[in-house]
């Protein structure tokens, strides 16, 4: 289970609250163990019709924090493959986003002045 998944903005549009949740319950199996640490935001996009915005935030047990935010379109939802593939690329994509504010933490620490 998810540290916490919303769904917000699907008034007068329950067809795409389903294809969210469905897509939620594709995504918590490729997050696998590591769903407890990770807060998943579902909403239409607000430029185009039929397209799911999917906003994912996880914070580090460091204090490094992360979020990706990205689109699924509903050609995504063609094949139950495709759409395990969109979201383990969004999964990937956040820990792309960690992995990145990781570095950056660690290049910190070897550019700080030490004492001899």
């Amino acid at each position: 289970m998810f540290k916490s998944v919303e769904y917000a903005g699907f008034d007068g549009n329950p067809e795409l609250k389903v294809k969210a949740e469905r897509a939620n319950a594709v995504l918590a199996v490729a997050v696998g163990e590591r769903q407890g640490e990770v807060e998943v935001r579902w909403s239409p996009a607000t430029d185009a019709a039929g397209v799911l915005e999917l906003t994912l935030r996880r914070t580090l047990r460091n204090g490094v924090e992360g979020e990706f935010t990205g689109t699924f379109v509903p050609d995504d939802f063609i094949s139950p493959r495709w759409l395990r593939l969109r979201c383990l690329q969004a999964w990937d994509d956040l820990l792309g986003v960690l992995l990145d504010r990781q570095h950056e933490r660690v290049q910190e620490f070897f550019l700080e002045p030490t004492e001899a």
